[in-house]
């Protein structure tokens, strides 16, 4: 068995980062980070990869805060979306630039994590060229410290349709169209696209922007959420930067969110806005105007068939079902061309040779399917004891008990008191082309899914005591490298001991757990918050929260005249560069107070 001191599973953006803060403050200790495929990069990883795919980031957003993407050594420039490949280039010189090279394990999956006295105990299968055999061989690891950093993208939903013998056309998951791309992307060719979600936009555009020849359907099941918000760069009259307007104060106090700030400036905007009739209508007012502005510079109600792209529910839903336009031409001018045809219904089965049949009596012939149906919850990993899932707050369909569904009303409760607009408003798919479904529930709807239920959104509250596992990344925000950055300190001072937690009791802990997570779920409809946390306007205030612990000032915008600059504050939007140093600057602390550098 090899023992080290901590173990990071996944080598994307979150576990990387994870892997340096630790080293870092903790040059000696011996760190693993652990990945199952061939590559760094998690879902930028080559194999994960085609050409033309881009971030929806633009240049200088995505980017660890102490080390930039230098525009000439990248070749990426000011307004460009990050090309895919760049993505790994740059994750690459970031772990050579911090001296963890030595740490990372690749083709090492990770099976079963075990918990026992002294910590974790990894159960490991090591494939390719790091076996002396072609076989797959086992491998033991013990640590004290673990991170769970698999991210939400790494075990596909396969959908299963009946299939005739005789249906000939290939059909994958979206996260094998990177393998199987030159056998999709071909000249006179249909390819159909079963999802909505960005990555289904990606494949439709590829298999038919690549030729003129090839053609695509995208399949929207009725029953679903419908086609995601797809927004141009700039948005609102003013142009500003969808990126940067997600992370501008001021607009973020138009999102009730329950781990903002009660106090000062920002408390009394708040209460206004989500406390009073008037601040209601104003707040139902802006995402109204956001949502219309979209609408009006994608052009989606000029022509019958982009209309059908028209996201079902209002801006206010969205979450992380936003996505941005990065394609170098206009992807609507596909859709107006009858290039990429938009259909509303679902797939009843694969025929004979290439006929795919819908339940609403089309037939469709198709050279190839792609599958773009989303990711399970939870990934791969198993762990044990048995129950132990339930007892580190892990998302699960099991049925609920008395004491979960006692928890979920009382959140709910408080959370309609505090913020009526959630409870007042529209969340109902109003814009479905059916007017029959639009009040209907969806599939998802009738599953009894419980979220993450952690603290911080990365600790279980069974594990306090014991400090020795956390989750980076099991949530989404649109800031994810900041967030990363972030959570990769708050863990590892929260490991060292050096981090206060709260004074609660036990029971109030776990209730504002549920409240937080529970937020989540109702916050945004067509988001993803009943399976994780989902965080949009709301990721500011948690960047706060996780630096307020850290005992740093959240609020980074400067000061005047001594006091806190509260229009800088509010209309300087905030990115990477806002965090720089936030890691030496708690190392200088630890110097300060005469602690010694721990090999824990």
């Amino acid at each position: 068995m090899e023992e080290v001191d901590l173990v990071v599973i996944g080598a994307g953006f979150y576990g990387i980062t994870t892997a340096i803060t630790y080293h870092r403050l903790h040059p000696t200790s011996q760190i693993l980070l652990l990945e199952a495929s061939s590559s760094i990069g998690g879902p930028w990883a080559p194999h994960r990869i085609f050409p033309g795919l881009k971030t929806n980031n633009l240049w200088g957003t995505y980017e660890h805060p102490d080390f930039p993407m230098n525009e000439a050594k990248f070749g990426v420039k000011k307004g460009e979306h990050v090309p895919a490949e760049k993505v790994k280039e740059y994750l690459d010189a970031l772990i050579s630039e911090n001296n963890i090279s030595s740490c990372v394990r690749l083709n090492t999956r990770v099976n079963v994590v075990e918990k026992v006295v002294s910590g974790w105990t990894l159960h490991c299968t090591i494939t390719s060229s790091l076996a002396s055999t072609n076989d797959p061989t086992s491998l033991t690891i013990h640590t004290s410290k673990l991170v769970v950093a698999v991210g939400l993208t790494n075990k596909p939903s396969m959908p299963s349709y009946p299939r005739s013998p005789a249906f000939e056309p290939l059909v994958i998951h979206s996260n094998d169209f990177p393998a199987h791309y030159s056998d999709v992307v071909q000249p006179d060719t249909h390819t159909l696209v079963i999802g909505a979600g960005k990555s289904a936009w990606d494949i439709a555009y590829a298999c038919t922007s690549t030729h003129s020849s090839s053609t695509a359907t995208m399949l929207i099941r009725p029953s679903g959420d419908g086609p995601v918000w797809m927004s141009p760069p700039y948005v609102t009259p003013l142009g500003l930067w969808l990126e940067k307007l997600v992370f501008t104060r001021f607009f973020g106090f138009f999102s009730p969110c329950p781990w903002a700030e009660t106090y000062g400036v920002e408390g009394w905007i708040r209460s206004f806005l989500h406390g009073t009739w008037l601040g209601r209508k104003i707040v139902g007012a802006f995402w109204g105007v956001l949502g219309d502005d979209v609408v009006q510079l994608n052009k989606l109600m000029e022509h019958e068939e982009t209309k059908k792209l028209r996201p079902w529910r209002d801006a206010f839903e969205v979450g992380n079902a936003l996505s941005i336009l990065n394609y170098p031409t206009n992807f609507f001018d596909l859709v107006r061309e009858g290039r990429i045809k938009v259909v509303v219904d679902e797939v009843e089965d694969f025929g004979e040779k290439n006929e795919v049949r819908l339940k609403g009596g089309d037939k469709i012939a198709v050279d190839a399917v792609v599958c773009a149906t989303g990711w399970e919850l939870g990934g791969s990993l198993r762990f044990e004891p048995k129950g132990l899932e339930n007892e580190l707050g892990l998302p699960t369909t099991r049925v609920s008990t008395a004491d979960d569904a006692e928890l979920v009303k009382q959140a709910t409760e408080e959370l309609h008191r505090r913020f009526p607009f959630l409870k007042e408003r529209d969340s109902s798919r109003i814009h479905h082309p059916d007017p029959a479904l639009r009040y209907t529930q969806t599939a998802a709807d009738n599953v009894d899914q419980q979220p993450y239920r952690l603290y911080r959104f990365l600790v279980p509250p069974s594990d306090l005591d014991r400090r020795s596992i956390g989750f980076a990344g099991a949530l989404m925000s649109l800031g994810n490298t900041s967030c990363a950055y972030l959570q990769s300190l708050w863990l590892t001072a929260y490991f060292d001991g050096t981090l206060s937690l709260p004074s609660s009791s036990p029971e109030q802990l776990k209730y504002e757990i549920y409240r937080d997570t529970q937020y989540c779920a109702l916050r945004n409809a067509m988001g993803y918050g009943n399976k994780f946390p989902d965080l949009v306007f709301d990721s500011l205030p948690y960047f706060d929260a996780l630096i307020r612990d850290l005992g740093f000032e959240g609020k980074r915008k400067g000061k005047l005249l001594g006091r806190r600059n509260w229009v800088c504050e509010s209309f300087k939007s905030y990115g990477p560069e806002d965090y720089k140093d936030l890691v030496a600057e708690w190392e200088a602390r630890g110097a300060d107070a005469g602690e010694v550098k721990k090999n824990i």
